[in-house]
């Protein structure tokens, strides 16, 4: 059968293998977290000592649809606001 398009056969060597795995770009929705990247429990309140950022939370923040690279600048916004906070919780400055 002739290709079409743009579909070209693979009959020359040398041929070449190369392991692959599957990966998850985010979870669908994650955690949800509040505006100090403190994730909520299943009962609404908030886990006094755990936060979250980027891909983790990433769906609660896009919720439809997502730009590519996106996730690393909810990464850096989350992250910073995460890292200052867990902190802030471990001096007992809340």
């Amino acid at each position: 059968m002739k290709k079409t398009h743009w579909a070209l056969k693979i009959d020359t060597p040398p041929f070449y293998c190369y392991p692959l795995r599957p990966g998850v770009t985010f979870t669908y929705m994650g955690v949800k977290v509040d505006k100090t990247a403190r994730v909520y429990k299943d009962d609404g309140s908030l886990f006094e000592n755990l936060f979250a950022a980027g891909e983790i939370m990433a769906g609660n923040i896009l919720t439809q649809g997502y730009v590519a690279g996106f996730g690393m600048s909810i990464g850096t916004v989350f992250g910073r606001l995460a890292g200052e906070n867990a902190v802030k919780v471990m001096k007992g400055l809340k």
